[in-house]
């Protein structure tokens, strides 16, 4: 009796983070301003929550009274769940990088984009 032998392919695709569009806030804020905390937490939490949200559209604000920041991000339903924290993660990059110490800032990606600013837009 012959085995068998069965082979099975996984093909996965990366997220296009291609930037279609990155503008930052004019304003800015200080090193040590309380706002940066704000900006890390609320960059952080729509990295780590908006992949497990049905339709990957999730809005934030951050916990800290003193200063307030709001964020919204959003990936394309055509993507898993980890193309979705992957493509989140280069944008939250992105804008630490680009828009770091701006009190707001916004990357649009082929299959994501993430927003922040230092008042609500929801």
């Amino acid at each position: 009796m012959g085995l068998l032998a069965t082979t099975f392919f996984c093909v996965g695709s990366e997220p296009d983070t291609t930037v279609t569009t990155l503008i930052c806030n004019g304003n800015t804020y200080l090193q040590d301003d309380p706002f940066g905390d704000s900006v890390a937490y609320v960059l952080a939490d729509l990295m780590n929550v908006t992949p497990s949200q049905q339709g990957f559209n999730y809005y934030t604000v951050s916990p800290y009274p003193t200063a307030v920041a709001y964020g919204h991000a959003t990936c394309s339903q055509s993507l898993a769940n980890s193309e979705c924290a992957n493509c989140l993660a280069t944008a939250r990059g992105t804008l630490s990088t680009t828009c770091g110490g701006h009190i707001g800032g916004q990357v649009g990606m082929v299959d994501c984009g993430m927003r922040f600013e230092d008042y609500s837009f929801s």
